[in-house]
This record gives structure tokens, C-alpha cells and sequence, in this order.
């Protein structure tokens, strides 16, 4: 009996703490993670303040978790493609729809990371860093074959990520409706592939 009850209470205790990400992650996407409070995303949680910070020390650990799962997600599935098939065009591809799927709040990261406090940037950047790492190893191999143009890898990744932040940055100057990701998608992957492909893979 004992054990049941322990069991259901890590149940309740899971949710709850699922629950907040949820609505945490609705908040930031609505208000940016600058201007939502922890008062706010418990309110809109339906949960006592103190029973936010039994879950998370502080928004920042919030930020954190909820990004981590964002980015496990991404570098797990460009990970997987490069097992089956290091190709390039395909992991951009990968990339940018999974950037779509959650675009709005990956807007917001883009518009506010430089306003983070710097532990909170150093976090974020780290995993940030595991995802530019498979274009990075992708791109010297290729250099590496004569595939691509004899460039420093870092500086192409640095290129192509850049690019994408400055859209996802201004995605409301951009687009009114609709995915700025989308929008520029085509645009994107062309001119990187230009930057990289060798005249004679042309």
C-alpha cells in the first residue's frame, strides 16, 4: 500500500511539473522569456508560486529544460540521418522543418539571447553548439573528399546558423502570418550550397 502511494505521488508529482513546462513554454512564446514572471506562468498554471519552485529553482532552470528537449529532439534526429546518409542537404532540410515546427519560440530565442544573463547564454549556446557540431563534421569531411570549397568549417556553420537567426530574429518584420522558415527555406539552402559545392559538383 505504502509503495502505491509513493508511486502514485511521483505520478502526480511528474505532471505537475509537466503541466508547468507546458504553460511555461506557452508564456514565453506569448510574452518572450524576458517579460514572463514566474507568478504569471504559475497563475496561468493554475498552481501556488511555491509549488513552481519545488519543481524549478528558478525561470532560468525553466528556459533551460524546456530547450533541452527542443534541442535533444533536433540533434537526435540530425544524428540519426547522419548514421544513415552524412548528407548535407538533407540534414539542412531536417533542420529547418524541426526549426518550423516550433518557430515561435525559437524566434524568441533568437530576438532575446543576447539580453540573457551570461550563465544562462553559456547553457544554452553549449547546446546549441552539440547541433552545429554535425554540420561542422559533415562539412570537413566533405572538404576533406573535394566535395566542398577548401573553407574553414566553423566559419560556414557559423554562416549558416547565423543566417537562420537573423531571419528567425525578424520573423515579424518578415511575415505577418504564416513561417518565416518557410518563407526563406528555398533561399537558404541554395545559397549555403553555393558557398560550399566545389564548381565541378555543380
Amino acid at each position: 500500500m505504502e509503495e502505491d502511494f509513493m508511486n502514485k505521488r511521483q505520478l502526480q508529482k511528474q505532471k505537475t511539473r509537466e503541466h508547468i513546462l507546458k504553460i511555461a513554454k506557452q508564456e514565453f512564446v506569448e510574452k518572450g522569456f524576458l517579460n514572463t514572471t514566474t507568478n504569471q506562468i504559475a497563475l496561468q498554471a493554475g498552481i501556488a508560486h511555491g509549488t513552481l519552485f519545488l519543481h524549478f529553482k528558478n525561470k532560468d532552470n525553466l528556459i533551460v529544460e524546456i530547450l533541452d528537449k527542443e534541442l535533444e529532439l533536433m540533434s537526435s534526429g540530425i544524428q540519426d540521418l547522419v548514421g544513415r546518409s552524412a548528407d548535407l542537404e538533407q540534414m539542412l532540410i531536417l533542420y529547418l522543418n524541426l526549426l518550423e515546427e516550433d518557430e515561435k519560440l525559437f524566434s524568441v530565442l533568437a530576438r532575446e539571447l543576447p539580453f540573457y544573463p551570461e550563465e544562462l547564454r553559456r547553457k544554452i549556446m553549449f547546446r546549441d553548439s552539440l547541433i552545429r557540431s554535425h554540420f561542422h563534421n559533415v562539412i570537413e569531411s566533405g572538404i576533406g573528399a573535394g566535395k566542398y570549397r577548401k573553407l574553414d568549417p566553423s566559419t560556414a556553420v557559423t554562416f549558416l546558423f547565423g543566417t537562420i537567426n537573423y531571419y528567425l530574429s525578424l520573423r515579424s518584420i518578415f511575415v505577418e502570418n504564416g513561417s518565416v522558415i518557410a518563407k526563406f527555406r528555398s533561399k537558404i539552402i541554395s545559397t549555403f550550397k553555393a558557398l560550399l559545392i566545389c564548381e565541378k559538383e555543380k
